[in-house]
């Protein structure tokens, strides 16, 4: 029997807010840690970010529910942010 495909409001809310959020700290950290000069750091982080933000978001729009969109998008930010206090 085929299971019904239902969008909850904590997804989509997850895949428009918390998730390009995330992507965005992502890219940042991301930059930081590269062994490059800091043009070509600013430059990756910035062609990449549109393209993170929307994969963020489709996949906050696949999990199987609202906490694990939140939750996942919540743990992308918090590494990302502390990538980004430690260097």
């Amino acid at each position: 029997m085929a299971q019904k495909h239902e969008h909850g409001a904590a997804r989509i809310s997850a895949a428009v807010t918390v998730a390009p959020a995330a992507a965005v700290l992502a890219t940042l950290a991301l930059a930081a840690v590269l062994p490059a000069s800091l043009d070509v750091r600013y430059l990756l982080a910035y062609l990449v970010a549109l393209p993170a933000m929307a994969a963020a978001a489709c996949l906050a729009l696949l999990a199987r529910s609202g906490a694990r969109a939140w939750a996942g998008s919540a743990l992308v930010a918090v590494v990302s942010s502390v990538i980004l206090v430690l260097t």
